[in-house]
């Protein structure tokens, strides 16, 4: 391989594909316009499990790239998943220096890369991220995108407002892959890293080409993911709304029956027992979080396989199509 000056640095830019291969020559187009002298890239694309085959005639020149390569997994992760394996790929090779993480679908631009590496560089311990600025989705999904915002606000306390776009060191992707949470959900990894966090503003694109594959039912699944990763506040938050709440109508209760007792005023049978039906069912749903919580706690003490010790189990092929030479 040639070798590197001082200043340059080895990067890896991990992008996962599911029959989104024609997308993949306009990313690799753009990414090869902003290839310079300060760092060298080697673009990592991990092929999960698609049905499809990438014609290589339809590919750019990739010649301003350290190595291009596919990493064909044996089967469909999924793309959070998909992104773990590549994550964990790069860091048990120990050749790199920081690593990209972004989509090849062109949603989000490779030209920003160039930003998002030079305030990483400036601020090497941090891992930098592309907020969502302005979205190209249909008004019914950025409706609910900013709906689950404010539902995973009030669950986790935290503001979720960036995706799979970010850059950061090797050392911050060392300790990612070390985090089972990485498996289901990458935004919600690098929030629970503690790894200080930078947010660029950026805009998300249409696609290049192609419409998603990613349904209602997947786009569920993926925010409850990210709450998931945060379940132990997410129970401490919710025992401590239930027993607010619960005093409250507890307060009411005893009241009712005070004003019927001490007073010559009659309460409403049917207001009581309303009151009652509902203390009753408060308390049932505060046993029942409690009794959730102290098993969802327990089951951290058989923490699952991180990505860092599993990775080769899935890759079942790694195909170079462009290396540069010694």
């Amino acid at each position: 391989m040639q070798e590197r000056s001082d200043s340059q640095r080895r990067v890896a830019v991990i992008t996962p594909a599911y029959n989104d291969w024609a997308c993949l020559p306009a990313f690799l187009d753009n990414l090869a316009g902003i290839a310079d002298s300060w760092d060298q890239f080697s673009v990592i694309v991990v092929d999960d499990g698609s049905s499809s085959e990438l014609d290589p005639i339809t590919l750019p020149d990739v010649a301003q790239f350290y190595s291009v390569e596919i990493l064909r997994l044996g089967c469909n992760l999924g793309h959070q998943r998909a992104i773990a394996v590549g994550l964990a790929e790069v860091v048990n090779r120990q050749q790199f220096d920081a690593v990209v993480t972004i989509d090849v679908d062109g949603e989000d631009r490779p030209q920003d890369i160039a930003s998002l590496l030079a305030a990483q560089r400036a601020h090497p311990d941090s891992i930098v991220v592309a907020q969502r600025r302005a979205r190209s989705e249909a008004i019914r999904f950025r409706l609910f995108y900013a709906m689950y915002k404010k539902l995973f606000y009030l669950l986790t306390g935290k503001h979720l407002d960036f995706g799979n776009f970010a850059a950061f060191s090797i050392e911050a992707a060392q300790r990612m892959v070390l985090m089972s949470e990485l498996w289901n959900h990458f935004p919600a990894t690098v929030m629970r890293s503690k790894i200080p966090l930078i947010k660029i503003p950026l805009d998300r694109q249409p696609r290049t080409t192609g419409v998603s594959r990613m349904n209602f039912s997947a786009l569920v699944n993926h925010g409850l993911a990210a709450i998931a990763a945060f379940i132990d506040t997410v129970f401490v938050r919710l025992i401590v709304t239930t027993i607010f709440v619960g005093s409250f109508v507890a307060f009411f209760c005893l009241a009712a029956v005070l004003v019927t007792l001490l007073t010559s005023l009659t309460i409403s049978g049917w207001l009581t027992m309303a009151l009652g039906f509902a203390l009753l069912g408060l308390f049932q749903v505060l046993a029942v979080l409690i009794i959730v919580s102290f098993l969802a706690l327990s089951a951290r003490s058989s923490i699952s396989p991180p990505p860092s010790e599993v990775v080769r189990s899935y890759i079942d092929e790694i195909e170079l199509l462009s290396v540069q030479p010694a």
